[in-house]
């Protein structure tokens, strides 16, 4: 697992020569008609959430949603002139494959999967490779990155100019050096971290809280969590932290808070600073509009610098994935095994 983790700077490098370097990024021509579904299961799932909000934001008409769920409740919102945008690491999740075999127009199937002769990639009107290709790790790690950079990608490719692209070059070096800034000596800043934050310490309640294109972070932030060190949070955007599970700081309470740069970013940090006044354990990732005495509380900070709210979750999930791994360690857990659930679900 951590050797894929590693992997993700030179994978974001290679994305960029691919499909930027090489043009291919500017055959991408947004739908002239109709809605755009996005949909998958878990982590590629949450990858798809800060283009979704992108192209929200820019007044696309876009549905966001579980394809288990649009498989048994949205299959004749579905109309032909609508483009639907699948995503599965392995081209194989079940739900994925049977929304793509019952959608009344092939031609306008876009998927995204790290093995483009699956099953999916053989379905859809045109395949796009995250370049991740196949993960060992039952915790998905790069392919989740990839895909978030390559949907983010996409709904640029859709809303920007040229020239405004072949800035993003200069964005994907400077994330691909932040995250191997991140891994670089991981192993001393999270045993430090796991040694003040009861993360994998008995706790009343443990959150994960954040707003925005960060929320896809909170949310496979937890699988990791769940998958590789056999610890459940619950996330919350920070908004609906506010109405009602704010009461459980009233109890003993660990917070990981994303931060990250971006239109939400003041509110969700000065939660953070209520949050910690309740004496809760914090892990704040991102910034820190706000300063206080931290040898009075358990607090921990992890910075951010990326000052793109739409990419910067690729550097918060990194932080995440490295504390599930070095969590999962501390238990005697095998990172990146499990018991009972597979690489591919492959049935309902």
């Amino acid at each position: 697992m951590f050797k894929e983790i590693k992997e993700q700077p030179e994978l974001i490098r290679k994305i960029s020569k691919k499909y930027l370097i090489d043009g291919k990024l500017f055959s991408w021509k947004a739908p002239k008609k109709g809605k755009i579904i996005i949909t998958g299961m878990g982590s590629s799932l949450f990858a798809a959430y800060p283009a979704y909000l992108r192209l929200l934001d820019h007044g696309y008409p876009v549905v966001w949603i579980d394809a288990s769920e649009l498989l048994h409740y949205g299959l004749n919102s579905i109309n032909k002139e609508d483009t639907l945008i699948s995503i599965s690491q392995s081209g194989e999740s079940f739900e994925v494959v049977e929304v793509i075999k019952r959608c009344p127009n092939n031609d306008q199937i876009i998927g995204f999967t790290a093995q483009i002769k699956s099953t999916m990639g053989k379905l859809c009107a045109e395949t796009i490779d995250i370049l991740s290709g196949t993960e060992e790790s039952i915790t998905s790690t790069k392919a989740h990155t990839a895909t978030l950079a390559l949907l983010n990608l996409l709904s640029l490719s859709w809303i920007s100019t040229q020239n405004e692209i072949n800035g993003l070059r200069s964005l994907l070096d400077q994330l691909a050096d932040e995250i191997e800034e991140v891994i670089e000596n991981s192993e001393s800043w999270c045993n430090d971290l796991l040694d003040e934050l009861d993360i994998i310490q008995p706790s009343h309640h443990k959150v994960i809280i954040a707003r925005g294109p960060a929320l896809s972070s909170a949310w496979h932030g937890n699988l990791c969590f769940s998958e590789c060190a056999k610890e459940l949070f619950a996330v919350f955007s920070a908004g609906q932290f506010r109405h009602g599970p704010y009461e459980l700081a009233v109890n003993p309470l660990l917070a990981i808070i994303l931060s990250l740069h971006g239109k939400t970013q003041k509110l969700t940090s000065s939660l953070a600073q209520e949050i910690i006044q309740k004496e809760a354990q914090i892990l704040l990732i991102g910034e820190k509009e706000f300063s206080f005495s931290e040898r009075s509380h358990r607090f921990k900070f992890l910075p951010i610098h990326c000052n793109d709210e739409y990419f910067a979750p690729m550097i918060a999930i990194v932080y995440l994935q490295i504390i599930a791994y070095y969590a999962a360690i501390r238990k005697d857990i095998e990172p990146g095994t499990a018991q009972i659930v597979s690489k591919m679900t492959l049935k309902e």
